[in-house]
């Protein structure tokens, strides 16, 4: 998210989870498909740009 200038208070702001959410989202933990679609709709990207490698096996 911060190649896109976007900081993780913005994400609370935008998505109304908690900072410690927030923080573990960002960290790749306790993160859910649905919920990294969710945060890439609300900055404009893809899943894959934002979690490379994440959602594959």
């Amino acid at each position: 998210m911060t190649k896109k200038g976007i900081t993780q208070k913005d994400l609370k702001e935008i998505t109304g989870y908690s900072q410690s959410h927030i923080s573990q989202i960002v960290n790749g933990k306790d993160l859910y498909l649905s919920t990294a679609q969710e945060i890439a709709i609300a900055v404009g990207e893809k899943v894959d740009y934002l979690w490379p490698d994440y959602f594959h096996e």
